[in-house]
Protein backbone atom coordinates (compact mmCIF):
# COMPACT_ATOMS: atom_id res chain seq x y z
CA UNK A 1 0.00 0.00 0.00
CA UNK A 2 1.53 3.50 -0.86
CA UNK A 3 2.44 5.84 2.14
CA UNK A 4 -0.37 8.16 1.80
CA UNK A 5 -2.78 5.18 1.37
CA UNK A 6 -1.70 4.00 4.83
CA UNK A 7 -1.74 7.37 6.20
CA UNK A 8 -5.53 7.78 5.04
CA UNK A 9 -6.23 4.14 6.51
CA UNK A 10 -4.84 5.31 9.64
CA UNK A 11 -6.31 8.25 10.09
CA UNK A 12 -9.92 6.54 9.36
CA UNK A 13 -9.13 4.23 11.79
CA UNK A 14 -8.36 6.67 14.53
CA UNK A 15 -11.39 8.76 13.53
CA UNK A 16 -13.58 5.60 14.18
CA UNK A 17 -11.94 5.11 17.39
CA UNK A 18 -12.57 8.79 18.35
CA UNK A 19 -16.37 8.68 17.79
CA UNK A 20 -16.42 5.19 19.76
CA UNK A 21 -14.81 7.34 22.56
CA UNK A 22 -17.39 9.46 22.57
CA UNK A 23 -20.28 7.58 24.56
CA UNK A 24 -22.42 11.06 24.04
CA UNK A 25 -22.52 10.91 20.55
CA UNK A 26 -22.95 7.33 19.88
CA UNK A 27 -26.06 7.17 22.50
CA UNK A 28 -27.87 9.77 21.12
CA UNK A 29 -27.84 7.96 17.89
CA UNK A 30 -28.35 4.34 19.31
CA UNK A 31 -31.21 6.21 21.36
CA UNK A 32 -32.83 7.51 18.96
CA UNK A 33 -32.80 4.74 16.22
CA UNK A 34 -34.57 2.65 19.16
CA UNK A 35 -37.54 5.69 19.18
CA UNK A 36 -37.37 5.03 15.41
CA UNK A 37 -37.74 1.96 15.14
CA UNK A 38 -40.65 1.52 17.79
CA UNK A 39 -42.59 4.21 16.56
CA UNK A 40 -42.23 2.91 12.86
CA UNK A 41 -43.37 -0.75 14.56
CA UNK A 42 -46.21 1.00 16.06
CA UNK A 43 -47.02 2.68 13.01
CA UNK A 44 -46.32 -0.23 10.96
CA UNK A 45 -48.54 -2.98 13.33
CA UNK A 46 -50.74 -0.39 13.08
CA UNK A 47 -51.07 -1.13 8.98
CA UNK A 48 -51.37 -4.27 9.23
CA UNK A 49 -54.16 -4.53 11.56
CA UNK A 50 -56.22 -2.01 9.51
CA UNK A 51 -55.17 -3.89 6.06
CA UNK A 52 -56.70 -6.83 7.53
CA UNK A 53 -59.77 -5.54 8.63
CA UNK A 54 -60.81 -3.53 6.21
CA UNK A 55 -59.64 -4.94 3.18
CA UNK A 56 -57.20 -3.33 -0.20
CA UNK A 57 -60.05 -0.88 -0.96
CA UNK A 58 -60.65 0.66 2.56
CA UNK A 59 -56.89 0.41 3.06
CA UNK A 60 -56.07 2.23 -0.57
CA UNK A 61 -58.70 4.99 0.29
CA UNK A 62 -57.25 5.51 4.03
CA UNK A 63 -53.44 5.90 2.01
CA UNK A 64 -55.09 8.51 -0.33
CA UNK A 65 -56.69 10.37 2.78
CA UNK A 66 -53.13 10.24 4.39
CA UNK A 67 -51.19 11.17 1.95
CA UNK A 68 -52.75 14.11 0.61
CA UNK A 69 -53.17 15.54 4.43
CA UNK A 70 -49.62 14.78 5.01
CA UNK A 71 -48.73 16.85 1.60
CA UNK A 72 -51.13 19.82 3.36
CA UNK A 73 -49.04 19.30 6.21
CA UNK A 74 -46.09 19.84 4.40
CA UNK A 75 -46.73 22.91 2.48
CA UNK A 76 -48.44 24.46 5.62
CA UNK A 77 -45.78 23.44 7.52
CA UNK A 78 -43.61 26.24 5.88
CA UNK A 79 -40.11 24.62 7.00
CA UNK A 80 -40.79 25.09 10.57
CA UNK A 81 -39.43 21.76 11.94
CA UNK A 82 -35.78 22.18 10.22
CA UNK A 83 -36.06 25.74 10.94
CA UNK A 84 -36.75 25.90 14.61
CA UNK A 85 -33.91 22.89 15.26
CA UNK A 86 -31.67 25.06 13.73
CA UNK A 87 -31.80 28.03 15.22
CA UNK A 88 -32.72 26.85 18.91
CA UNK A 89 -29.67 24.75 18.10
CA UNK A 90 -27.71 27.98 16.74
CA UNK A 91 -29.10 30.56 19.37
CA UNK A 92 -30.30 28.79 22.27
CA UNK A 93 -30.54 32.27 24.24
CA UNK A 94 -33.95 33.16 22.40
CA UNK A 95 -35.40 29.55 21.91
CA UNK A 96 -38.14 30.70 23.35
CA UNK A 97 -39.18 33.77 21.26
CA UNK A 98 -38.31 30.87 18.37
CA UNK A 99 -40.40 28.75 19.33
CA UNK A 100 -43.64 31.23 20.18
CA UNK A 101 -43.07 33.37 17.00
CA UNK A 102 -43.15 29.96 14.91
CA UNK A 103 -46.51 28.91 17.12
CA UNK A 104 -47.99 31.94 15.52
CA UNK A 105 -46.99 31.46 12.25
CA UNK A 106 -48.39 28.07 12.61
CA UNK A 107 -52.03 29.21 14.17
CA UNK A 108 -52.12 31.21 10.60
CA UNK A 109 -51.11 28.61 8.20
CA UNK A 110 -52.94 25.95 10.05
CA UNK A 111 -56.22 27.57 9.61
CA UNK A 112 -55.83 28.33 6.33
CA UNK A 113 -55.11 24.46 5.33
CA UNK A 114 -58.42 23.67 7.44
CA UNK A 115 -60.40 25.92 5.19
CA UNK A 116 -58.82 24.83 2.10
CA UNK A 117 -59.22 21.13 3.54
CA UNK A 118 -62.70 20.86 3.80
CA UNK A 119 -63.48 22.52 0.68
CA UNK A 120 -61.69 20.29 -1.40
CA UNK A 121 -62.51 17.29 0.37
CA UNK A 122 -65.41 16.61 -1.84
CA UNK A 123 -63.72 17.11 -5.03
CA UNK A 124 -60.58 14.54 -3.52
CA UNK A 125 -63.31 11.69 -2.62
CA UNK A 126 -64.83 12.17 -5.94
CA UNK A 127 -68.10 12.73 -4.05
CA UNK A 128 -67.86 9.25 -1.89
CA UNK A 129 -69.96 10.58 0.84
CA UNK A 130 -67.58 7.67 3.51
CA UNK A 131 -64.27 8.78 1.61
CA UNK A 132 -65.56 12.68 2.16
CA UNK A 133 -66.02 12.61 5.79
CA UNK A 134 -62.53 10.77 5.83
CA UNK A 135 -60.64 13.78 4.50
CA UNK A 136 -62.34 16.34 6.80
CA UNK A 137 -61.83 14.11 9.68
CA UNK A 138 -58.17 14.49 8.60
CA UNK A 139 -57.92 18.02 7.46
CA UNK A 140 -59.87 18.79 11.17
CA UNK A 141 -56.68 18.08 12.96
CA UNK A 142 -54.84 20.59 10.51
CA UNK A 143 -54.15 23.10 13.68
CA UNK A 144 -52.98 21.04 15.86
CA UNK A 145 -50.67 19.39 13.89
CA UNK A 146 -48.87 22.55 12.65
CA UNK A 147 -48.32 23.60 16.05
CA UNK A 148 -47.44 20.29 17.69
CA UNK A 149 -44.58 20.36 15.18
CA UNK A 150 -43.30 24.10 16.47
CA UNK A 151 -43.10 22.52 20.14
CA UNK A 152 -41.90 18.76 18.96
CA UNK A 153 -39.10 19.76 16.79
CA UNK A 154 -37.58 22.73 19.30
CA UNK A 155 -37.12 19.60 21.56
CA UNK A 156 -35.04 18.20 19.05
CA UNK A 157 -31.91 21.14 19.21
CA UNK A 158 -32.25 21.12 23.41
CA UNK A 159 -33.75 18.21 24.79
CA UNK A 160 -33.22 14.76 22.39
CA UNK A 161 -34.56 12.24 24.85
CA UNK A 162 -37.92 14.27 25.22
CA UNK A 163 -37.96 15.06 21.19
CA UNK A 164 -37.40 10.81 21.04
CA UNK A 165 -40.82 10.32 23.70
CA UNK A 166 -42.91 12.57 22.54
CA UNK A 167 -42.46 11.47 18.48
CA UNK A 168 -42.83 7.94 19.73
CA UNK A 169 -46.02 8.52 21.36
CA UNK A 170 -48.41 9.55 18.93
CA UNK A 171 -47.96 6.16 17.07
CA UNK A 172 -48.07 4.18 19.88
CA UNK A 173 -51.41 5.34 21.22
CA UNK A 174 -52.29 5.40 17.76
CA UNK A 175 -51.92 1.68 17.74
CA UNK A 176 -53.11 1.09 21.50
CA UNK A 177 -56.53 2.34 20.18
CA UNK A 178 -56.52 0.89 16.56
CA UNK A 179 -56.11 -2.60 18.77
CA UNK A 180 -59.01 -1.77 20.97
CA UNK A 181 -61.17 -0.93 17.96
CA UNK A 182 -60.54 -4.11 16.10
CA UNK A 183 -60.76 -6.29 18.78
CA UNK A 184 -64.06 -4.74 19.81
CA UNK A 185 -64.72 -4.77 15.76
CA UNK A 186 -65.58 -1.36 15.59
CA UNK A 187 -62.55 -0.60 13.11
CA UNK A 188 -63.73 1.30 10.15
CA UNK A 189 -61.74 4.56 7.82
CA UNK A 190 -63.63 7.30 9.32
CA UNK A 191 -62.76 5.72 13.01
CA UNK A 192 -59.14 5.01 11.88
CA UNK A 193 -58.74 8.58 11.08
CA UNK A 194 -60.48 9.99 14.62
CA UNK A 195 -57.61 7.98 15.96
CA UNK A 196 -55.12 9.68 13.94
CA UNK A 197 -56.09 13.28 15.16
CA UNK A 198 -57.13 12.04 18.98
CA UNK A 199 -53.78 11.27 19.27
CA UNK A 200 -52.22 13.83 17.74
CA UNK A 201 -54.13 16.40 19.84
CA UNK A 202 -52.45 14.31 22.99
CA UNK A 203 -49.48 14.31 21.68
CA UNK A 204 -49.48 18.40 21.42
CA UNK A 205 -49.89 18.30 24.93
CA UNK A 206 -46.97 16.21 25.78
CA UNK A 207 -44.89 18.58 23.50
CA UNK A 208 -46.27 21.73 25.15
CA UNK A 209 -45.49 20.20 28.80
CA UNK A 210 -41.74 18.93 27.63
CA UNK A 211 -41.27 22.39 26.12
CA UNK A 212 -41.99 23.87 29.49
CA UNK A 213 -39.34 21.29 31.09
CA UNK A 214 -36.83 22.01 28.36
CA UNK A 215 -37.72 25.74 28.67
CA UNK A 216 -38.51 26.12 25.46
CA UNK A 217 -42.08 27.68 26.75
CA UNK A 218 -43.57 30.45 27.52
CA UNK A 219 -42.56 32.77 25.17
CA UNK A 220 -43.37 35.47 23.25
CA UNK A 221 -43.74 36.09 19.80
CA UNK A 222 -40.51 38.41 18.35
CA UNK A 223 -41.33 40.40 15.06
CA UNK A 224 -37.71 40.51 14.10
CA UNK A 225 -37.84 36.54 14.09
CA UNK A 226 -39.94 36.21 11.95
CA UNK A 227 -37.61 36.84 8.98
CA UNK A 228 -34.72 34.32 9.65
CA UNK A 229 -37.09 31.61 10.55
CA UNK A 230 -39.42 32.36 7.12
CA UNK A 231 -36.04 32.22 5.16
CA UNK A 232 -34.55 29.19 6.15
CA UNK A 233 -38.20 27.42 5.89
CA UNK A 234 -38.62 29.05 2.48
CA UNK A 235 -35.34 27.07 1.86
CA UNK A 236 -36.90 24.29 3.35
CA UNK A 237 -39.94 24.14 1.54
CA UNK A 238 -38.45 24.51 -1.60
CA UNK A 239 -36.27 21.32 -0.41
CA UNK A 240 -40.10 19.47 0.74
CA UNK A 241 -42.05 20.26 -2.00
CA UNK A 242 -39.93 18.33 -4.78
CA UNK A 243 -38.99 15.91 -1.87
CA UNK A 244 -42.75 15.37 -1.18
CA UNK A 245 -43.76 14.74 -5.10
CA UNK A 246 -40.99 12.37 -5.19
CA UNK A 247 -42.64 10.30 -2.03
CA UNK A 248 -46.09 11.36 -2.15
CA UNK A 249 -47.14 11.70 -6.26
CA UNK A 250 -47.04 8.00 -7.17
CA UNK A 251 -49.92 7.90 -4.29
CA UNK A 252 -51.52 10.73 -5.03
CA UNK A 253 -52.27 9.99 -8.64
CA UNK A 254 -53.18 6.51 -7.73
CA UNK A 255 -55.92 8.01 -5.81
CA UNK A 256 -56.87 9.83 -8.37
CA UNK A 257 -56.26 7.26 -11.36
CA UNK A 258 -56.41 3.28 -10.70
CA UNK A 259 -58.97 1.26 -8.40
CA UNK A 260 -57.99 1.87 -4.16
CA UNK A 261 -57.41 -1.71 -4.26
CA UNK A 262 -54.62 -1.09 -6.13
CA UNK A 263 -53.44 1.59 -4.28
CA UNK A 264 -53.76 -0.19 -1.15
CA UNK A 265 -51.40 -3.28 -2.65
CA UNK A 266 -49.29 -0.38 -3.62
CA UNK A 267 -49.17 1.53 -0.34
CA UNK A 268 -48.02 -2.07 1.72
CA UNK A 269 -45.92 -2.56 -0.71
CA UNK A 270 -44.02 0.93 -0.24
CA UNK A 271 -44.62 0.74 3.46
CA UNK A 272 -42.12 -2.45 3.82
CA UNK A 273 -39.88 -1.34 1.64
CA UNK A 274 -39.20 2.14 4.19
CA UNK A 275 -38.61 -0.62 7.28
CA UNK A 276 -34.51 0.86 6.64
CA UNK A 277 -36.05 4.12 7.55
CA UNK A 278 -36.46 4.58 11.55
CA UNK A 279 -32.98 3.04 12.30
CA UNK A 280 -30.73 4.93 9.01
CA UNK A 281 -32.45 8.66 9.39
CA UNK A 282 -31.27 8.00 13.08
CA UNK A 283 -27.74 9.26 12.23
CA UNK A 284 -28.79 12.32 10.68
CA UNK A 285 -31.50 13.41 13.33
CA UNK A 286 -28.37 13.29 15.73
CA UNK A 287 -26.34 15.19 13.16
CA UNK A 288 -28.34 17.74 12.15
CA UNK A 289 -28.65 19.95 15.38
CA UNK A 290 -24.82 19.10 16.08
CA UNK A 291 -23.69 20.65 13.19
CA UNK A 292 -26.27 23.54 13.31
CA UNK A 293 -24.46 24.53 16.66
CA UNK A 294 -20.74 24.29 14.58
CA UNK A 295 -19.80 27.80 13.63
CA UNK A 296 -16.97 26.39 11.51
CA UNK A 297 -16.48 22.77 9.27
CA UNK A 298 -13.35 20.81 10.40
CA UNK A 299 -11.66 18.13 8.53
CA UNK A 300 -13.34 15.87 11.20
CA UNK A 301 -16.93 16.84 10.18
CA UNK A 302 -15.78 16.02 6.50
CA UNK A 303 -15.24 12.31 7.37
CA UNK A 304 -18.37 12.16 9.69
CA UNK A 305 -19.88 12.82 6.85
CA UNK A 306 -18.84 10.16 5.12
CA UNK A 307 -18.94 7.58 7.88
CA UNK A 308 -23.07 8.79 7.90
CA UNK A 309 -23.13 8.48 4.06
CA UNK A 310 -21.07 4.85 3.95
CA UNK A 311 -23.65 3.91 7.48
CA UNK A 312 -27.03 4.38 5.96
CA UNK A 313 -25.81 2.76 2.78
CA UNK A 314 -24.75 -0.26 4.13
CA UNK A 315 -27.41 -0.82 6.71
CA UNK A 316 -30.54 -0.40 4.60
CA UNK A 317 -28.98 -2.39 1.78
CA UNK A 318 -28.71 -5.70 4.72
CA UNK A 319 -32.29 -5.33 5.75
CA UNK A 320 -33.48 -4.82 2.02
CA UNK A 321 -31.93 -7.12 0.74
CA UNK A 322 -33.60 -10.60 3.31
CA UNK A 323 -36.85 -8.89 2.83
CA UNK A 324 -37.05 -9.41 -1.09
CA UNK A 325 -36.28 -12.67 -0.25
CA UNK A 326 -38.79 -13.85 1.69
CA UNK A 327 -41.43 -11.10 0.80
CA UNK A 328 -42.95 -13.85 -1.72
CA UNK A 329 -44.19 -15.81 0.95
CA UNK A 330 -44.13 -13.12 3.79
CA UNK A 331 -46.44 -10.52 2.53
CA UNK A 332 -49.22 -13.20 1.50
CA UNK A 333 -49.12 -14.86 5.11
CA UNK A 334 -49.10 -11.23 7.11
CA UNK A 335 -51.86 -9.16 5.00
CA UNK A 336 -53.79 -11.48 3.22
CA UNK A 337 -53.71 -13.80 -0.12
CA UNK A 338 -55.44 -9.89 -1.75
CA UNK A 339 -52.22 -8.28 -1.22
CA UNK A 340 -49.82 -10.81 -3.17
CA UNK A 341 -49.59 -8.15 -6.07
CA UNK A 342 -47.11 -6.14 -3.69
CA UNK A 343 -44.55 -8.07 -3.98
CA UNK A 344 -43.33 -7.65 -7.22
CA UNK A 345 -43.73 -3.69 -6.24
CA UNK A 346 -41.74 -4.32 -3.16
CA UNK A 347 -38.73 -5.73 -5.86
CA UNK A 348 -38.94 -2.79 -7.60
CA UNK A 349 -38.76 -0.27 -5.09
CA UNK A 350 -36.28 -1.94 -2.52
CA UNK A 351 -33.48 0.25 -4.35
CA UNK A 352 -35.04 3.19 -4.68
CA UNK A 353 -35.35 2.28 -0.98
CA UNK A 354 -31.92 2.56 -0.09
CA UNK A 355 -31.81 5.85 -2.30
CA UNK A 356 -34.55 7.09 -0.05
CA UNK A 357 -33.45 6.27 3.19
CA UNK A 358 -29.91 7.69 2.06
CA UNK A 359 -31.48 11.18 1.15
CA UNK A 360 -32.99 11.82 4.49
CA UNK A 361 -29.74 11.07 6.25
CA UNK A 362 -27.67 13.10 3.26
CA UNK A 363 -30.54 16.21 3.25
CA UNK A 364 -29.53 16.02 7.35
CA UNK A 365 -26.06 16.41 6.90
CA UNK A 366 -26.59 19.43 4.16
CA UNK A 367 -29.28 21.46 6.41
CA UNK A 368 -27.18 20.62 9.71
CA UNK A 369 -24.12 22.94 7.13
CA UNK A 370 -26.71 25.69 6.82
CA UNK A 371 -27.34 24.17 3.08
CA UNK A 372 -31.05 23.74 2.98
CA UNK A 373 -31.87 25.07 -0.68
CA UNK A 374 -28.94 22.38 -2.04
CA UNK A 375 -31.61 19.87 -0.62
CA UNK A 376 -34.32 22.22 -3.16
CA UNK A 377 -32.48 21.94 -5.69
CA UNK A 378 -31.75 18.14 -5.82
CA UNK A 379 -35.19 17.47 -4.70
CA UNK A 380 -36.16 19.43 -7.79
CA UNK A 381 -34.44 17.70 -10.33
CA UNK A 382 -36.19 14.21 -8.59
CA UNK A 383 -39.34 15.82 -9.31
CA UNK A 384 -38.68 16.69 -12.65
CA UNK A 385 -37.91 12.87 -13.57
CA UNK A 386 -40.52 11.59 -11.14
CA UNK A 387 -43.28 13.81 -13.21
CA UNK A 388 -41.95 12.53 -16.58
CA UNK A 389 -42.01 8.45 -15.69
CA UNK A 390 -45.30 8.90 -14.17
CA UNK A 391 -46.90 10.22 -17.46
CA UNK A 392 -44.83 8.18 -19.83
CA UNK A 393 -45.54 4.92 -17.90
CA UNK A 394 -49.07 5.04 -15.99
CA UNK A 395 -50.52 4.21 -19.03
CA UNK A 396 -48.59 1.32 -20.29
CA UNK A 397 -47.68 -0.46 -17.15
CA UNK A 398 -50.22 1.50 -14.47
CA UNK A 399 -48.56 1.07 -10.84
CA UNK A 400 -45.77 -0.82 -11.83
CA UNK A 401 -44.83 2.41 -14.17
CA UNK A 402 -45.30 4.76 -10.26
CA UNK A 403 -42.85 2.09 -8.79
CA UNK A 404 -40.13 2.43 -11.87
CA UNK A 405 -40.63 6.35 -11.49
CA UNK A 406 -40.18 6.50 -7.98
CA UNK A 407 -36.95 4.29 -7.43
CA UNK A 408 -35.35 6.38 -10.17
CA UNK A 409 -36.04 9.50 -8.71
CA UNK A 410 -34.86 8.83 -5.20
CA UNK A 411 -31.27 7.84 -7.15
CA UNK A 412 -31.61 10.99 -9.02
CA UNK A 413 -31.41 13.19 -5.89
CA UNK A 414 -29.01 11.30 -3.81
CA UNK A 415 -26.64 11.62 -6.53
CA UNK A 416 -27.15 15.52 -6.65
CA UNK A 417 -26.61 16.09 -2.91
CA UNK A 418 -23.89 14.12 -2.46
CA UNK A 419 -22.12 15.50 -5.45
CA UNK A 420 -22.36 18.92 -3.74
CA UNK A 421 -22.12 17.30 0.18
CA UNK A 422 -18.66 15.82 -0.96
CA UNK A 423 -17.59 19.69 -1.71
CA UNK A 424 -18.24 21.72 1.06
CA UNK A 425 -15.31 23.55 2.71
CA UNK A 426 -13.27 22.62 5.78
CA UNK A 427 -12.18 25.53 7.66
CA UNK A 428 -8.13 26.81 6.69
CA UNK A 429 -7.31 25.63 10.75
CA UNK A 430 -8.32 22.26 10.06
CA UNK A 431 -7.25 21.40 6.41
CA UNK A 432 -4.77 24.20 5.19
CA UNK A 433 -6.69 25.48 2.86
CA UNK A 434 -8.04 29.06 2.17
CA UNK A 435 -11.66 28.34 2.63
CA UNK A 436 -14.25 30.29 3.37
CA UNK A 437 -16.30 29.49 6.66
CA UNK A 438 -20.17 28.30 6.24
CA UNK A 439 -22.12 31.87 6.51
CA UNK A 440 -25.27 32.35 9.05
CA UNK A 441 -27.59 32.75 6.52
CA UNK A 442 -28.97 29.94 3.99
CA UNK A 443 -27.69 29.75 0.88
CA UNK A 444 -29.69 30.87 -2.04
Amino acid sequence: MPVSGAHAAQGRIQFLATMVRRPGAVRSIAQTAGFNVASTAAAGLGGIILARAVGPSVRGEYAAITSWFGIALMVGGMGQPAALCFYVARDPLRAREYVATSRAMMLVTGSTVLATGLLLAPVLAHGAGAVTLGYRIAFASSIVAFVGASYTFSLQARDLNRWNVVRVSQPVLSLISIVALWRLQLLTLDRALTVLSATMLLQLGWAYVSCRRADLAPGRAQRALFRPLAAYGGAQILALTPAALNTQLDQLVLSQTVPSADLGRYAVAVSLTLIPLPLVTAIGNVAFPRLAAQARATAATHRLQRLAVLSSAGLATAMLVPLAVVAYWAVPLVYGAGYRGAVPLLWILAPGAVFLTCNQVVGDLLRGRNRPIVVAWAEGAAAVVTVGLLFALLPVVGVTGAAIASTVAYGVALTVMLRYLWRLPVTPEAAGQATAPDSSAPES
